[in-house]
């Protein structure tokens, strides 16, 4: 019994005592069976609960905590970095980088639409977080491209570029991961892998020993070239938006425009999709995804 309990049987009793009679027992009475009562619905609650009946209060709180769930449960996504080679107005040169230009098509133009073929895949996957670095509508140098590919936190790169050749019989596929004497080479070096097998597969053939080549520039911006069988470091610099960007990243050369079945496979609306696809699959092999 409770102490209030046991204040109230005490007055009961002394009124009975000094001849109050029936009428304030009942209603001692009366005052125990709802403090009783009250006690007993408290040590029922659980047991309520557990059954699947909840007071109204109960059911606010729940209600509250269910409307917050699903921030708790938002999974962070994937910040793939797609950057479209060239594109925008070159104030350098006061004309638009168009990039190399062959059977009638602008290398901008081409990797412009490819780079938003695969951002779309990407989005439409719900695991990632795509960034265009351009969107053609203003030049933007490759340590711009970079920087912002850095700023939204990219774990990966790929840079679509196409070849161009005066010799219209030169063709074929090649990408350029970042450098050995780079921390991120490794993993670069795999997802350049992915995409070189990808690109065989649609028909393109593979440049150099695999497809996969390392690109450097001299003291005077001569380019040169060496093999991926090459693991030697060396520190001139590599493409700008590949060494910069903070994560593992690829360029790819994926075809010659001035080629008309490289163009066929990867430069006409079909060819666009094709390769679209094809980087989408590497960038889920890349990430270990189905």
């Amino acid at each position: 019994m409770t102490p209030v309990q046991e204040k109230q049987v005490y007055r009961s009793r002394n009124r009975r005592r000094h001849g109050h009679g029936g009428l304030a027992a009942a209603i001692a009475v009366a005052v125990i069976c709802a403090v009783t009562l009250g006690v007993l619905q408290t040590k029922a609650a659980p047991a309520r609960r557990a059954a699947g009946a909840v007071s109204a209060t109960e059911s606010t709180v729940e209600t509250k905590l269910d409307a917050l769930a699903p921030a708790a449960k938002t999974e962070t996504k994937i910040v793939v970095a797609i950057d479209p080679g060239h594109g925008g107005v070159n104030p350098n040169i006061g004309a638009e980088d168009a990039g190399s230009e062959g059977s009638g098509l602008r290398e901008a133009d081409i990797t412009l639409k490819t780079a938003q073929l695969v951002c779309e895949k990407l989005e439409a996957d719900g695991r990632f977080a795509p960034i265009l670095t351009a969107d053609g509508t203003e030049y933007r140098k490759p340590s711009r491209r970079a920087e912002l590919a850095k700023a939204a936190g990219a774990e990966l790169l790929l840079s679509i570029h196409l070849n161009y050749d005066a010799d219209s019989s030169v063709a074929g596929f090649e990408c350029y991961p970042a450098t050995p004497q780079l921390a991120t080479n490794a993993d670069s070096l795999r997802f350049a892998g992915l995409i070189a097998e990808k690109f065989a597969a649609l028909g393109l053939d593979l440049r150099g020993a695999d497809g996969i080549r390392y690109i450097y520039f001299d003291a005077n911006d001569n380019r040169y070239i060496r093999e991926s069988t090459d693991a030697t470091p060396i520190a001139d610099p590599t493409f700008t938006i590949v060494q910069a960007c903070g994560c593992p990243a690829v360029l790819a050369e994926e075809g010659f425009i001035s080629n008309t079945q490289d163009v066929a496979r990867i430069a006409s609306d079909a060819g666009c999709e094709a390769a679209a696809q094809a980087y989408y699959d590497c960038i889920l092999a890349y990430f270990d995804l189905q």
